[in-house]
């Protein structure tokens, strides 16, 4: 089964799980802190190496500092990561493979044979 990491901030946990319920009718696993007292950002890294792709739902696009931690950590460990919406911080785009919207999220089905590579970014960044 496919794995996608999903992160955000804990208020949008009603899109989260719209995410997750659409995602699973396609076969894809999401693995999501739910819980506020999920022991933090050590307790997501283990969660991103399990998975093959990173979505950040970030509506208002704002990431907060977990998030942020979130996508290095991911990168660092050559995760694809995908946004929901542009982040208004440019050397952290670099970072982004790409910005998906909630329905593009929803209806993707996140092919995980592509090999990244971060050396050769694309799409103007």
């Amino acid at each position: 089964m496919k794995r996608v990491y999903v992160c955000r901030r804990f208020r949008f946990v009603d899109k989260i799980e719209e995410l997750e319920t659409r995602l699973e009718k396609k076969n894809v696993e999401c693995i999501v802190s739910k819980n506020i007292n999920a022991r933090g950002i050590s307790g997501c890294l283990p969660k991103i190496d399990n998975a093959g792709v990173v979505c950040v739902v970030n509506p208002e696009g704002y990431v907060g500092k977990n998030v942020c931690l979130d996508i290095g950590y991911a990168y660092a460990k050559n995760k694809k990561i995908f946004t929901m919406h542009s982040v208004d911080n440019p050397p952290l785009m670099e970072l982004i493979d790409g910005t998906l919207s909630f329905e593009e999220q929803c209806a993707h089905s996140f092919n995980l044979t592509v090999q990244k590579n971060h050396g050769n970014k694309t799409n103007g960044r």
